[in-house]
């Protein structure tokens, strides 16, 4: 009988402490608050990346689109007026100042 209970012991011990390292290195998540906090995570952390991916399409826009004007291509109003909307985006999400010193070169130069 007591050979028994050793066994049983044994393995109940070793049940507990498979348990107790598992919860600790396990990253599953256990409840529907830790779920919505790694979907608001992963949902910033998008929005953080989308931001970044915009703002630098518009910088390589609004550089290509600048040194066009320098060059001598003609652009619409259409043209013109999508980059006043696009230089404004830009401005917003934090564009750095020489795309700006750019801006203003050409608009001095009455380019724009």
């Amino acid at each position: 009988m007591e050979s028994t209970i050793i066994v049983a012991l044994i393995t109940a011990i070793g049940t507990i402490i498979n348990t107790v390292i598992s919860k600790k290195t396990n990253k599953k998540i256990n409840t529907v608050d830790e779920l919505k906090n790694k979907i608001d995570f992963m949902r910033n952390e998008s929005k953080e990346d989308m931001k970044k991916h915009i703002l630098d399409a518009d910088k390589t826009y609004l550089i290509n689109f600048l040194s066009e004007l320098e060059n001598g291509e003609k652009k619409t109003d259409v043209q013109i007026k999508r980059a006043y909307e696009i230089y404004e985006r830009y401005t917003q999400n934090g564009g750095n100042s020489y795309v700006h010193d750019k801006w203003d070169e050409v608009k001095e130069k009455k380019l724009l």
